[in-house]
């Protein structure tokens, strides 16, 4: 394994490359390795690749027909994790589950609507929109303080 690393001062964030010709035993644990010391992000999947995404940038993770989906940057990728256990590995100041199905970064939302009588719809400042169930609502108020 060749391992090269490039000191560049036009970064601000560090970024890890690797190219190889198949994700064996070898990339898999280094990716892992990397991951465990950056819990900042998680492992994501889309179109038979791999990506790191940063937890600042998703705005919400849900399930959908089995799967586990993640949106960030307006782009859907799916994860292999559970809602339960992402639960454990986000950062619980800024996220919250709204449903028995979806976990919503509230750094992302630019507002939350009370106009349907026991439901809340939060409005992320993408444009998109999640709705919070109503035994949610409690705990979605505690988590803000309301």
């Amino acid at each position: 394994m060749d391992i090269e690393i490039k000191v560049d001062e036009k970064y601000t964030e560090s970024k890890i490359v690797i190219y190889t010709n198949q994700v064996n035993e070898e990339i898999t644990n280094i990716i892992d390795g990397i991951s465990s010391i950056n819990q900042k992000s998680l492992k994501a999947y889309k179109d038979d690749k791999m990506y790191i995404l940063n937890q600042k940038d998703i705005e919400t993770i849900y399930s959908e027909n089995g799967k586990i989906l993640v949106r960030c940057n307006n782009e859907l990728y799916t994860l292999k994790n559970r809602l339960y256990e992402l639960e454990t590995l986000l950062d619980k100041k800024v996220f919250t589950r709204i449903s028995n199905s979806e976990i919503v970064n509230f750094n992302k939302v630019q507002n939350i609507d009370f106009k349907i009588l026991g439901t809340l719809i939060i409005n992320f400042k993408s444009g998109n929109k999640s709705y919070a169930s109503r035994r949610y609502i409690p705990k979605i108020k505690e988590f803000l303080e309301i």
